[in-house]
């Protein structure tokens, strides 16, 4: 078997423009070294905490994120200010059968505020320190986004870029499906956020300790640990302690299972998505009824259109399917609509008339859900479409179709 051959270069590397602020962090020293065969070893000095990435170049051209996966050390993590940090890759182990006769490395400073798109938390109890890892873009993400580890022993996220854009959310009158609180208004979010890539599921419910009210019945074995939690409800398990008289601006009570997620990944910000921030996230700059641009409707080619993005009622068989089985909206995230109703962090008052409201949170006694369900017609399956609950409310044909979808504010580590 060849090993792979490392030539050390030196490659200076600060965040990409995109994501420049003023005093990004600054990396220096960049070294890159063979110590063995196969083995890289990269030290680098960085002049404040960040998160750090790399990037590879071999024979002059950059090797595929998804080749290097066995990277240890100072990296896909945030780091803190210092000189000599290190890590390792095995190059040997991902990249077997190759001599590569050069090497360098990019090594990329991203300011805590503008963090890579995606951050996976290990939610396993003996996971390895650091439990929050953070990848580039979605080919960077070990195994792959698909990866059914993402749907039972860690929780990917995606950043949200909604940093002071101006959106429309609600629809407008002309829309092909349309309820009456969907009244059309412009809005702006101050900030990006992390949003899970898929609702949660059974399996991350349970690693966290969560609790819900009935088990699935649709589906045996281990194949349920990748279905989406279901028979969840705001005031008794996802943000309260079962205390009817929980109030909406309350912070999740430490026993409730947004309560044990904060305390098990030690991210504080953790919660449910506002309303808007699920909007925002499910549209991913889609101006239609569907988040890929075109329109659903309630039969024919519209109907076809809405089957081929969420589990409804006229292709669910009356129960939820394995997160992450259609298609992804434009950001990547799965299942936004249809599957499971997503409960959201505020309230299921109607929307204000006034425009351009910046990070509106709504009062109500009841909570908003949003997305539609395996239950509910392509009526309910819209970015638009909101439907309401009492957070306790334990109806059992409403219960099967509630869960959630975890959001993560930025930074997301202090």
């Amino acid at each position: 078997m060849k090993h792979t051959n490392l030539a050390a270069f030196l490659l200076l590397a600060a965040a990409p423009a995109l994501f420049a602020h003023p005093g990004s962090p600054r990396v220096s020293n960049v070294v890159l070294r063979q110590p063995q065969p196969g083995t890289a070893v990269v030290t680098y000095d960085l002049d404040e905490d960040a998160v750090v990435t790399a990037e590879f170049v071999m024979d002059g051209a950059a090797l595929p994120a998804k080749t290097v996966q066995t990277l240890s050390g100072d990296v896909n993590r945030k780091v803190p200010a210092g000189s000599g940090r290190s890590f390792t890759w095995k190059a040997n182990e991902d990249w077997p059968d190759h001599t590569v006769a050069a090497a360098s490395v990019r090594v990329t400073a991203w300011a805590p505020l503008a963090p890579p798109d995606y951050m996976a938390v290990d939610l396993r109890a003996d996971a390895e320190a650091p439990r929050v890892r953070y990848y580039a873009t979605s080919n960077a993400v070990p195994g792959g986004v698909t990866n059914r580890l993402y749907k039972s022993d860690v929780l990917l996220m995606r950043r949200i870029p909604a940093a002071m854009v101006r959106h429309r959310q609600g629809s407008p009158a002309t829309a092909p499906v349309r309820g009456n609180n969907e009244t059309a208004h412009w809005c702006t979010l101050s900030k990006d956020y992390y949003m899970g890539v898929y609702e949660f599921t059974e399996a991350q419910n349970t690693l966290v300790g969560g609790t819900r009210t009935s088990t699935p019945s649709f589906v045996t074995g281990d194949e349920s640990r990748f279905y989406p939690v279901t028979s969840v409800f705001w005031y008794n398990n996802i943000r309260g302690d079962g205390n009817s008289s929980y109030v909406w601006t309350s912070p999740p009570a430490s026993a409730s299972t947004i309560g044990k997620l904060r305390t098990r990944t030690g991210l504080a910000t953790i919660d449910l998505p506002t309303d808007a921030q699920w909007e925002y996230a499910c549209r991913a700059g889609a101006s239609t009824t569907l988040y890929d641009g075109t329109e659903s409707g309630y039969n024919g080619d519209g109907l076809a259109r809405a089957q081929a993005l969420a589990w409804i009622n006229s292709n669910a068989s009356s129960h939820p399917h394995e997160v992450g089985l259609k298609t992804p909206n434009a950001w990547g995230l799965y299942d936004m609509l249809g599957n499971v109703l997503e409960w959201c962090r505020d309230g299921a008052t109607a929307y204000s008339n006034a425009d351009d409201v910046v990070d509106p949170v709504l009062s109500a006694p009841q909570f908003m859900l949003r997305g539609g369900s395996f239950a509910t017609s392509s009526y309910d399956a819209t970015c638009s479409s909101r439907n309401n609950a009492y957070g306790g409310w334990n109806s059992s044909g409403v219960a099967s179709r509630c869960g959630f979808r975890p959001m993560c504010a930025i930074p997301a580590e202090d």
